[in-house]
């Protein structure tokens, strides 16, 4: 296989997305669809046209490719002060870019939960009359979680994401959140990279790659949970590379965590081909086991399991049963039926794919390669090939069973930049397409680096600049979904619901406090209950999506 046919595949597959976009991307009332139409539509064009250019230009210049072996050295070498700058412009990216908005429920409930965290307690109050207003009913208990005889309300999601933001909304910087984790992973994509990859210029090639992919980059300015199950995946593996008892143990404790994160499902398909190498080792087999579950115990038994069952006392207070709580008679469960049900739940979410979830992970699939730097799915799959190394080996087993996994999740992702049901599998790819690019050029030899970094520089700049205005654009269309509001004094929204996916601007603090407080009102019968809670409020502005009125009197 040479660079040029590499890039004619590359071409192929990218004519093979555009026009599975265009052929059933045209259900605009599901988001995971529209995104495909609007966004990765336009990227696949992008896609073919840096293909192409890349073919061009590696047919009529020539060198000896000393120049991308400088850069990608000079990479790996100043790979501190790249991610300084990589976490400034994310950061930036997600003040004025994202506007330092949630878009998803997904992100809302775990800032809403961190907001509790910093405040040092578990759950936010609501008033219970107004938990329909302030929660929309079709996400309570999907998102939030609420009871309605004392309005506690949290996170539906386990809580470790949550953790992991509650500093920095602790500090005012939230947005810092998610910046430090790409900047992390970035580093360690390079040093697993270093340590697998025997060739100068594996850690440069895997950083670049990284760098150049849009799904890498863009997610570092949302509040998604995705890089943290990145990150915590890549440390995990890390580790495990060189499976010492302290390593061993540091990796359970790592994935112990990364169950934790949003929900368990990432960690537990990409650790599985590690966990079943390490207990198959002979000799080692009880020592490994032993020591890697000494890790996992203490956070799956404090963060998954204790988080479990606390979510079901609150959610059972008042002796309201709900879907997490069932109460039989006015008896309460004992915690034998309360772990049963919380298995039964997590497991009733899975059945075989029907013909709908294959056409969903197809777009997936598709996500996948319009979202990375061009060549990176088909450089991974070549460095990947027959190789003996069992840390890459792994690598490889970890992404592709987390693909396949995920056919057994009858639902498509929803919102999310990329594809994100992949994410916490993603950091395998720039390490195998280092791998892969190291193989072509020892066979092909100055051509196949030149090309490789033409097109990676190309996505760089191009494919991150189109997703960045793309993300933008979008954030700004669904903030517009809100009627107009003054800046300076406290404000009481009353949005009626309609716009497109608008019920998700409906976000509000966990004790509402603040200048702003956004309620689901779509009646006058509405406006008049939610106005007796806020009697000082006058009408100060109104478009189709609802009022705005200042709360002179600032509280209930």
């Amino acid at each position: 296989m040479s660079i040029s046919r590499l890039i004619l595949l590359g071409i192929a597959c990218s004519l093979l997305a555009l026009a599975f976009i265009d052929a059933f991307a045209i259900t605009p009332n599901l988001i995971f669809w529209h995104l495909l139409a609007i966004h990765d539509l336009p990227a696949a064009w992008l896609m073919v046209g840096m293909l192409a250019f890349g073919y061009w230009f590696g047919a009529r210049r020539s060198g000896d490719g000393s120049s991308v072996e400088q850069l990608l050295l000079a990479l790996d070498r100043q790979r501190y002060v790249v991610a300084l700058v990589l976490w400034v412009a994310l950061c930036a990216g997600t003040v004025w870019i994202y506007q330092n908005q949630p878009l998803s429920m997904d992100e809302y409930a775990a800032v809403f939960q961190a907001k509790v965290f910093a405040a040092g307690a578990m759950h936010g109050q609501f008033p219970p009359d107004l938990l329909d207003y302030l929660v929309p009913p079709r996400f309570q208990n999907q998102f939030l979680m609420i009871n309605r005889n004392t309005g506690a309300v949290f996170s539906a999601y386990w809580p470790g994401f949550a953790l992991l933001l509650s500093p920095f909304v602790w500090l005012g910087i939230p947005w810092a959140c998610n910046p430090t984790l790409v900047v992390a992973s970035f580093l360690l994509i390079g040093r697993i990279a270093r340590d697998l990859i025997a060739s100068p210029l594996a850690a440069g090639w895997a950083l670049l790659f990284a760098l150049a992919s849009p799904a890498f980059v863009a997610n570092g300015i949302t509040y998604y949970s995705m890089p943290a199950h990145l990150l915590f995946n890549l440390a995990f593996a890390w580790l495990l590379l060189a499976p010492s008892p302290l390593r061993l143990f540091l990796a359970g404790l790592v994935g112990g965590f990364a169950l934790s994160l949003h929900n368990p499902f990432p960690h537990a398909v990409f650790a599985m081909p590690w966990i079943v190498w390490l207990a198959t080792r002979r000799g080692q087999r009880l020592r490994n086991m032993v020591f890697l579950f000494a890790g996992y115990l203490p956070t799956v038994l404090l963060m998954v399991a204790g988080w479990s069952l606390w979510q079901q006392q609150i959610l059972h207070a008042g002796a309201q049963a709900t879907a997490l709580a069932q109460v039989v008679n006015n008896v309460p469960p004992t915690m034998v039926e309360r772990a049963h049900g919380l298995l039964r739940g997590f497991t009733r979410v899975f059945s075989w794919p029907d013909v709908f979830i294959v056409f969903d992970r197809l777009g997936g699939l598709a996500k996948l390669w319009l979202w990375a730097s061009p060549l990176l799915l088909l450089l991974a799959w070549w460095g990947g090939r027959d190789e003996k190394q069992p840390g890459l080996r792994l690598l490889g087993a970890s992404a592709l069973l987390t693909f396949i996994a995920y056919f057994a999740v009858p639902f498509d992702q929803g919102h999310g930049w990329g594809y994100r049901y992949f994410h916490s599998a993603w950091g395998v790819l720039p390490v195998l397409a280092a791998l892969g690019t190291i193989k072509l050029a020892a066979v092909e030899g100055p051509r196949a680096l030149r090309q490789a970094a033409l097109l990676t520089l190309l996505s760089l700049v191009a494919a991150n600049g189109l997703r960045f205005v793309q993300m933008g654009d979008f954030m700004s269309a669904h903030l517009a979904q809100l009627p107009p509001r003054p800046g300076t004094e406290r404000t009481i929204v009353l949005h009626n619901g309609w716009g497109y996916y608008a019920l998700d601007l409906i976000q509000n603090d966990p004790w509402l406090r603040g200048d702003e407080i956004i309620l689901l009102s779509r009646t006058t019968a509405d406006a008049e209950k939610i106005r007796k809670h806020f009697p000082s409020a006058r009408k100060m502005s109104a478009n189709s999506y609802g009022i705005s009125m200042v709360d002179a009197g600032g509280g209930q």
